[in-house]
């Protein structure tokens, strides 16, 4: 009598199925959250000497003094920052012991993928998600627990340890395959934009140390601003070159024939958002630095130019995907794990909208851009969730 194979467990689906752009989900859990928090912080009019950012306490008694429906927002805000900000750090801490199961597991996959210098940029999705949860970790702390707030100046001498190890990871990392790339070559029939995940990785590093460089003082905030330099030099180099060969490929041969490339089409936008709030975060570091006030226009140019850019980019993803999004985006017969990086643009554009309202557009126009892109990311991770899910049931049922 023959025996009936044992049924495999959701937890041995998950390690035989993993994929590293699952670490995408979790930062997108993140940046979900973040979003909620600069919402609050940017859009609140604080009069002086109220400055800087704002905790669970100054949010409830502002959003009770304006009333009507931004107490309800206020309150929407909250739940939605300890939500996602919750699922973002279970999401992280099960990939990563996925990832590490994986590569027990399947050692020769992760060599393969290693040495293929067309896929191992997605290598460094692991420092992507590592990079948000310290600014989510920071964010929830400061606005929900008051010693964390009080004690600021305290903690931001281990934070800066702790970033300092973060830095050499993500440089560690993007060197090595920058330099398997240099030293062994790459396919440009193959040329996709997730290449650009390295720079990404670079950047979210980077707008991390921003926020310890102008929260700190004296010779801490220095050596952050210079360890967060050196990144942005690197993530700008990186993006232009790779951007224009990008560009260069496609118009010579079109778009990738391979579905699964195309959303990473719009990595550019969440890069073109960290970017811009480490130029601003730079101008308040050298506000601090200095003692000198930097124009409110340069601020106001400098985060408005950014938002353009990324928003002629985005319409010009939407135009030249719109068959892509009709046939594949909410398809019940197809999921990709590329769809986790569409996420990304869209956290991004309500973020860095944020900005624009507290630097130079403070028009209810602004806000509503900001809330219907929170909104359809909500739509879109719910929407994802479900289809991630049952892929993973869909190919443990196909491979029995």
């Amino acid at each position: 009598m023959t025996a009936l194979p044992a049924k495999t467990t959701l937890s041995q689906k998950l390690v035989d199925q993993f994929n590293l752009l699952w670490f995408i989900m979790a930062l997108g859990f993140g940046g979900t959250s973040i979003a909620g928090f600069a919402f609050l912080n940017n859009t609140m009019v604080r009069n002086p000497p109220l400055k800087g950012l704002l905790y669970v306490d100054k949010i409830n008694e502002f959003a009770a003094n304006m009333g009507g429906i931004y107490a309800v927002l206020s309150s929407y805000m909250q739940v939605h920052m300890i939500l996602f900000g919750v699922m973002h750090l279970v999401t992280l801490f099960a990939c990563t012991i996925l990832y590490f199961k994986w590569r027990r597991k399947y050692p020769q996959k992760y060599q393969d993928l290693l040495n293929d210098t067309n896929r191992n940029s997605v290598l460094i999705a692991p420092v992507l998600a590592f990079g948000m949860a310290f600014n989510v970790f920071l964010v929830l702390g400061y606005v929900y627990i008051d010693w964390m707030r009080i004690n600021v100046q305290l903690i931001l001498p281990y934070a800066a340890g702790v970033y300092g190890l973060l830095w050499i990871w993500t440089i560690a990392v993007a060197v090595r395959l920058q330099a398997q790339a240099l030293q062994k070559g790459f396919d440009v029939d193959k040329m996709h934009f997730g290449w650009l995940l390295i720079p990404f990785a670079l950047g979210m590093t980077t707008v991390t140390g921003t926020g310890i460089s102008y929260l700190a003082h004296g010779g801490l905030a220095d050596f952050v601003f210079f360890l967060s330099i050196t990144s942005f030099t690197m993530a700008l180099f990186l993006l232009i070159v790779k951007l224009f060969s990008l560009f260069k490929s496609h118009y010579a041969k079109g778009l990738p024939e391979k579905i699964e490339f195309l959303p990473a089409f719009f990595v550019v936008v969440p890069i073109i958002t960290i970017l811009t709030i480490s130029l601003l975060r730079y101008g308040y570091y050298f506000q601090h630095k200095f003692h000198v006030q930097l124009p409110a226009a340069l601020f106001a140019f400098v985060v408005t130019a950014g938002f353009g850019l990324m928003t002629w980019y985005m319409i010009l993803g939407l135009f030249l995907l719109r068959d892509y999004f009709k046939n594949y985006l909410f398809s019940k017969s197809y999921f990709d794990e590329s769809q986790w990086g569409l996420i990304c643009p869209m956290v991004a554009y309500a973020v860095l909208s944020t900005f624009v309202y507290k630097h130079g557009m403070a028009y209810t126009l602004t806000m509503g851009v900001t809330l219907s892109f929170m909104i359809l990311d909500v739509i879109v991770l719910t929407t994802m969730i479900v289809r991630q899910y049952a892929k993973i049931q869909r190919e443990d049922i196909t491979q029995t």
